[in-house]
């Protein structure tokens, strides 16, 4: 099964183990999905979901150990992204709640997982490895 999203290094490395190794947890699980079988696509964002509560609650320690300044507005951006999960995942088991589901999973997860690893990640991880120094 071709892979919906790969981690590329030039792109998503970022050079902080710890985040680097979570966010390729991240597409493992995503693209574990059997995107025909709307319960395969269920049990995946359930999964996602898990493991992004996870992913973030590593994050946010990470930015109150190391005093990041702006976490308020990266905690902000945590707190929709989960929401959204969550929204999705319980619209009605349903054709149509299916359909907007996996219109979810493939157009908006990996726009939002792209735009906020260069953005707000990229920039969490500078600004602990300046301080790691």
């Amino acid at each position: 099964m071709p892979l919906l999203k790969e981690f590329d290094d030039k792109k998503h490395l970022l050079e902080y183990d710890d985040i680097d190794t979570l966010h390729k947890e991240f597409l493992d699980i995503y693209n574990s999905v059997e995107l025909e079988n709307s319960q395969s696509l269920r049990t995946t964002v359930a999964k996602l979901l898990e493991h992004t509560k996870g992913h973030f609650a590593s994050e946010e320690r990470l930015m109150q150990e190391f005093g990041y300044s702006r976490a308020r507005e990266h905690i902000d951006e945590h707190n929709k992204v989960l929401a959204e999960m969550e929204y999705f995942l319980n619209i009605k088991n349903s054709p149509f709640g299916d359909k907007m589901l996996k219109s979810y999973y493939i157009e908006r997860l990996p726009e939002w997982y792209d735009t906020h690893l260069l953005s707000m990640d990229s920039d969490l991880a500078h600004f602990i490895k300046e301080r790691s120094v």
